[in-house]
């Protein structure tokens, strides 16, 4: 009870000091009116027991600063004040109504309601309630002209002289608040310096941490080359057990760890989960070391990792050194003598197919936000080689199934003059057609889908000569029942001794199922390609695809000599966001801004996700105005969208910006890339919800 009352008798915390100040203004004069006017009350009661109306007024009084101290502690700040004084002066303009009219005491009531409402609301409400209130009491004016007989029947002599002592009160009181405000603000000023001073302090801090910064975007990128290797040897090369290989290897001497693995999920006994280690790479020196205590098979549920598969199958990496795990996980890894480890889930499709696992034995390590995107990247790469493969697999058995059919003489075969007619078609090619009876009134022109496939056909008898005697194609044929079906043709001239054609010998092969898996190769390769330039998350451009479409409108831009601008964006406070709701709500913020920044990009300008929490966006033929013009609408925009959680929650984004173009001092990309950066900073430093343009931060 006793916390309640002193949570009471403190002012809320509004966000900005403009909203303080106003809120500490209005608690104060709560303070000073609400015993003010529980006095006035006992006084009426005590002394004019029979002034009903004048003790309800009270009363109305009390219960509208009680009403307004409420809302006040809930954060509605303008609508606390906005109630109570539209409350005051509706009770003023009934008393100078009923009462004296504009020579009421009421009247410097009135006074003090509008200047409270400059210092309260706004400048702007004031003075509108200034305004109506001199047409009221001109009303009230020329209403007592014209009725000089009305006399006050609401306050006794006695109640007029309390009310102007109240006013009187209530003036002291203000002051009083304003003394305090004045010491508040002295108070401040010294904060200001304080904080002037912390903040040199963390320049040195930060200048401290640059040269860890620089080593994690040196091995950061290693690991951006090592994936764009990986990519091209998975996708490009013949045998895919050698270029896994090779890739593993890669990215274990790119990320300098001291072994990495590849593990495939199967289903254990009694359906329970297991995994099964089927590549594996060490660095030199560690390899017999390593081999102590190693799993190469595991239960999940049996090794005490089932949390693991939570966290895996829901896409999430686990990053962390082995002594900070749970018990039963830290027991299993350190029997491998492991102290940090890094495990990326492989997806393909929408199968959890297995992980990629990077373990240290020598050092604990921290990996960074950019090292564990980049890794997610090369996991991706995996699972659409993966997905290849099985496309591949598929094909080449359906492939040896036709062979064997051909072999087995099931494939269609026929024979036709020159001129159509079918001399000879076996099983397989009636059974195709759903041909049957005399062949000899059989043309294979009917057979043809088309008018013009049967031209194509003719066409390609002509063709047929002693030199070139043989001829393939692929094309649509209509099969008994309808389906249009591939088949691949393979047509043999059978001529005479003269050298004259006098058959064709055709042999037809059903490649339609061997047609679509080709189909669905290519459509595989692509995605898969795409998905390496595709960030997970947002669905932007990654920062390895962003960067080299940097590269191509710099060297266009300086070709050209056109203007090119960045935005570099940083949410904020997203770290509090995941504190308060999980990493799920974190998530949540970065697809939410993603699909932002799609939907607000001009046709020729281009987004992606630089890393963490931070995007960049490219404006080709933008100038630093119209570069800084889109951030701050861009700003404005998120700053209109909400973020929509689990349990109906709704959250504010918010973004700083640092807005950089290539008509400054940067002479290179990376320049450029720098300016953007210290621009952001900036933004964040005034105060974050901005934006920071280069030339602003480097004056």
């Amino acid at each position: 009870m006793i916390e309640r009352f002193q949570r009471w008798l403190t002012s809320p915390e509004m966000g900005t000091s403009e909203l303080n100040r106003r809120a500490r203004l209005l608690h104060g004069i709560l303070l000073v009116l609400i015993p003010a006017t529980l006095g006035f009350l006992f006084v009426f009661i005590i002394l004019t027991p029979t002034n009903q109306t004048g003790i309800l007024a009270a009363w109305g009084v009390l219960i509208t600063e009680l009403l307004t101290l409420w809302l006040l502690q809930r954060g509605r700040l303008t609508a606390a004040g906005m109630s109570m004084l539209l409350a005051f002066w509706v009770l003023l303009a009934v008393s100078m109504y009923y009462g004296a009219g504009i020579y009421s005491v009421s009247a410097f009531g009135q006074m003090l309601v509008v200047l409270m409402a400059g210092l309260l609301v706004s400048g702007s409400f004031a003075s509108g309630l200034a305004l109506f209130t001199i047409m009221y009491n001109y009303l009230l004016f020329r209403n007592r002209l014209a009725n000089p007989e009305m006399e006050a029947t609401v306050l006794t002599p006695l109640a007029f002289w309390l009310a102007q002592s109240l006013f009187f009160l209530i003036a002291v009181g203000l002051t009083q608040v304003y003394v305090r405000r004045l010491r508040t603000a002295f108070s401040e000023a010294q904060a200001k310096e304080d904080s002037l001073v912390e903040s040199v302090a963390d320049l040195r801090a930060a200048q401290a941490s640059q040269a860890t910064q620089e080593a994690n975007l040196r091995r950061r990128g290693a690991i951006l080359a090592a994936v764009s290797v990986a990519a091209e040897r998975l996708f490009r090369g013949r045998s895919f057990a050698d270029s896994i290989n090779q890739v593993v290897q890669e990215l274990g001497q790119a990320t300098g760890v001291d072994r990495v693995r590849i593990f495939e999920n199967a289903s254990g006994y009694a359906s329970d989960l297991m995994s099964h280690e089927v590549y594996a790479w060490s660095a030199e020196g560690v390899g017999g070391y390593l081999e102590l205590g190693r799993f190469k098979s595991m239960h999940f549920r049996e090794a005490g990792l089932m949390r693991w598969v939570d966290l895996l199958s829901n896409n999430q990496v686990i990053n962390a050194n082995v002594q900070d795990l749970p018990d039963m996980e830290r027991r299993q890894l350190q029997s491998q003598g492991l102290k940090s480890i890094l495990i990326v889930p492989i997806f393909v499709g929408d199968e959890w197919w297995g992980f990629i696992g990077f373990d240290e034995i020598k050092t604990e390590r921290d990996w960074s936000s950019e090292e564990e995107d980049a890794l997610r990247g090369a996991a991706g790469i995996l699972g659409g080689a993966i997905q290849r493969q099985r496309v591949e697999r598929a094909l080449h058995r359906s492939q040896q199934h036709y062979l064997a059919i051909l072999q087995d003489q099931t494939d269609m075969i026929c024979r036709y003059t020159p001129y159509g007619q079918i001399t000879f078609a076996n099983e397989a090619y009636l059974r195709f057609f759903g041909l049957s009876g005399d062949l000899s009134k059989l043309q294979v022109w009917e057979q043809m889908p088309s008018e013009e496939a049967a031209r194509d056909l003719r066409s390609k008898i002509e063709a047929i000569t002693l030199d070139r005697p043989f001829s393939s194609s692929r094309n649509q044929n209509p099969r008994a029942d309808g389906v249009l079906r591939w088949v691949e043709w393979t047509d043999r001239g059978i001529f005479d001794e003269n050298g004259v054609l006098v058959e064709v010998q055709a042999a037809g092969r059903d490649v339609d199922n061997e047609m679509q898996l080709r189909e669905e190769l290519e459509r595989s390769l692509r995605a898969s390609e795409a998905q390496a330039m595709t960030d997970e998350l947002t669905g932007l451009l990654n920062r390895r695809a962003i960067t080299e479409r940097a590269d191509v409108e710099w060297q266009r831009a300086q070709q050209d000599r056109t203007p090119l601008s960045l935005v570099l964006l940083d949410v904020d406070h997203l770290k509090e966001l995941n504190d308060t709701h999980g990493h799920l709500a974190g998530d949540e913020a970065l697809r939410t801004l993603g699909n932002l920044l799609k939907t607000s990009m001009r046709r020729n300008d281009w987004a992606g996700r630089w890393g963490g929490d931070e995007f960049l966006l490219l404006l080709p033929g933008a100038d630093k105005k119209t570069a800084r013009q889109v951030a701050e609408r861009l700003r404005e925009r998120i700053n209109r969208s909400r973020l929509h959680l689990n349990g109906g929650i709704e959250e504010h984004l918010h973004v700083s910006l640092g807005v950089v173009s290539n008509q400054g001092k940067a002479n290179t990309l990376d320049s450029l890339f720098a300016e953007a950066d210290r621009a952001l900073y900036s933004a964040k430093q005034a105060g974050r919800n901005q934006v920071g343009v280069a030339e602003d931060s480097m004056a």
